[in-house]
């Protein structure tokens, strides 16, 4: 799997850069998933890139199926071997010309914000775990 990110520039330029890594990357050409984002999502945090693919996608509209293409010979799910299928997900904000509906823009909190809600925890006795691995008070 490719997670990669991209500032778009124009309607279908997702599906683009997916034909390319597929095409053009030349170890790529082994990959059978690929996801595309924005560049004001990490793709090295999966948290935000499940919340792009949650929030940006229609599977329908922003699912790419590649049938028939070739594969990793050593790849035993393919129905025919050296042969497959691939997949790529258009997780970015869509265009006109890509949906008919008005896209919104992230909302984001001004950091004065952040640090005053941050040190109202304490005054409210809520503990936060330290550690990012503790969900006990998540």
């Amino acid at each position: 799997m490719a997670v990669v990110t991209m500032k778009k520039q124009y309607p279908g330029h997702a599906k683009r850069v997916m034909m390319g890594v597929w095409s053009f990357l030349r170890q790529f050409m082994y990959t059978k998933f690929v996801v595309v984002l924005d560049d004001d999502v990490s793709a090295r945090d999966w948290k935000d890139v499940i919340w792009a693919i949650t929030t940006r996608m229609d599977p329908a509209r922003d699912t790419v199926l590649v049938e028939n293409t070739p594969i990793d010979y050593l790849d035993f799910a393919s129905p025919v071997a050296g042969l497959g299928s691939k997949m790529g997900l258009d997780a970015t904000a869509k265009w006109p010309g890509e949906t008919d509906r008005e896209w919104g823009t992230p909302i984001v909190m001004d950091e004065a914000v952040k640090a005053r809600v941050s040190e109202r925890w304490n005054e409210l006795g809520i503990a936060l775990p330290t550690n990012p691995d503790d969900k006990r008070h998540t």
